[in-house]
């Protein structure tokens, strides 16, 4: 429900509600999990100072977020991995939430688990039927859903999950947006893909090494496909961002809104 409000606020901004004379308006573009906890948590902040800014939010993905970011299009990019080597040397991560990326599939197929090995099969294509994989109730073929390398979780899931050596073979459907991810697993009863932890709900979460995707397994590091959520910046945030994001990691408010659905962290 806070989410749903909060985001009709981003919405009405982005339809062009014209902002108070003076008023600042903060641009910010990429990722759509974090456009969604943003937008909760500016929800929360214009009712908690005078004279707040307005939010324009858009969608996009993480790389996407941090070249509109570096062009100044954007103020800040809806990031959700971190920094890495080839982003430009100028952009600064600042992180809000901790979160992770699970691997899914549909609850009509419940695979307990999943080992490394097990994975570098699947990337390359060398099991490609459900009666390859111990636990799974299924004998028919494996239909791989993913992201991009241009997407957070696209880069979590290759740089944590898939060794360099392994050849991406698995012929995947790739989707613009990891909610798309969820609801095409959740409909294809062969399908296996990965998310971020917000959005398992509606379906069956795989341990990878035994190891559950919970909040707790990603806070104490025991399960390795955890990612920051955060706005990426060129140089320093300052001004009204730069007060939007000390409120953002500071105030009690703030980290009731993170841990509603993801680690708070500080």
């Amino acid at each position: 429900m806070i989410r749903a409000v909060a985001l009709l606020v981003a919405i009405a901004t982005l339809a062009g509600a014209p902002p108070a004379r003076g008023q600042t308006t903060l641009t910010m573009s990429g990722d759509p999990v974090v456009q969604a906890l943003v937008a909760d948590l500016a929800y929360f902040y214009r009712h908690s100072v005078p004279n707040p800014p307005q939010f324009a939010l858009s969608g996009g993905n993480t790389t996407t977020g941090i070249a509109d970011t570096e062009r100044g299009i954007s103020d800040a990019g809806l990031v959700s991995r971190n920094t890495l080597a080839d982003d430009p040397a100028d952009i600064v991560l600042t992180p809000l939430a901790l979160s992770g990326v699970c691997l899914i599939s549909s609850r009509g197929n419940p695979v307990p688990s999943l080992t490394r090995a097990q994975l570098q099969d699947l990337v390359a294509a060398r099991i490609t039927n459900w009666s390859q994989v111990p636990g799974s109730p299924r004998s028919d073929a494996i239909v791989p859903v993913g992201r991009t390398l241009a997407t957070g979780a696209g880069q979590v899931f290759r740089s944590v999950f898939v060794d360099v050596g392994t050849p991406f073979a698995w012929n995947q459907v790739t989707l613009l947006t990891s909610a798309q991810v969820r609801d095409y697993v959740e409909q294809t009863p062969g399908a296996i893909g990965y998310v971020d932890l917000a959005l398992t709900k509606p379906v069956h979460v795989i341990n990878y090494e035994n190891v559950g995707c919970t909040r707790a397994t990603i806070k104490d590091g025991s399960y390795p496909a955890r990612r920051p959520l955060g706005l990426a910046t060129r140089g320093q945030p300052h001004g009204a961002l730069a007060r939007f994001l000390r409120w953002a990691t500071t105030s009690k408010k703030a980290r009731q809104v993170i841990a509603s659905r993801y680690i708070p962290t500080r």
